[in-house]
């Protein structure tokens, strides 16, 4: 069950679909607004069918990849290898953490959101600065 107040907010791409994916780096689901998902796919035709790790790249992440409805009670079907994947057992656990991050939404086990999320070691200062010192190169190409 998608919830209720998401939904709402999502009111207005919802009506253009979802796509649903696995996460690159971590064991978690991405749920893609068809209009999102339409520019990661442009970001894949950028990618050279001549580049043997670009098509092997394309191949993984494409992999499991699946357009998805909410029905009228906010439910949405999921393929059992995209849940296996994130380590959610519809039958053991009703509970399914949901993460908005930019502009598209991440759905855990709770288990694995916990251990990647909340009970990481690292200073989260530091992964700041790590990330604003990349903005802020990425910037500075821009410029030259």
């Amino acid at each position: 069950m998608f919830p209720a107040k998401l939904r709402k907010q999502l009111e207005p791409v919802l009506s253009h679909g979802l796509v649903i994916n696995r996460d690159i780096f971590a064991k978690c689901l991405v749920l893609y607004p068809k209009p999102e998902w339409d520019k990661v796919n442009e970001e894949m035709n950028r990618l050279s069918r001549y580049n043997r790790s670009h098509q092997q790249f394309q191949r993984r992440f494409m992999n499991g990849a699946t357009a998805i409805e909410l029905d009228s009670a906010g439910r949405m079907l999921i393929p059992a290898s995209l849940l296996e994947y994130a380590g959610i057992d519809p039958k053991n656990t009703k509970e399914v953490k949901v993460n908005g991050i930019g502009q598209k939404i991440e759905m855990w086990s709770k288990p694995a959101f916990e251990a990647e999320i909340l009970n990481q070691g690292d200073d989260f200062g530091d992964l700041a600065e790590d990330v604003r010192k990349d903005l802020d190169d990425s910037s500075q190409s821009k410029l030259n």
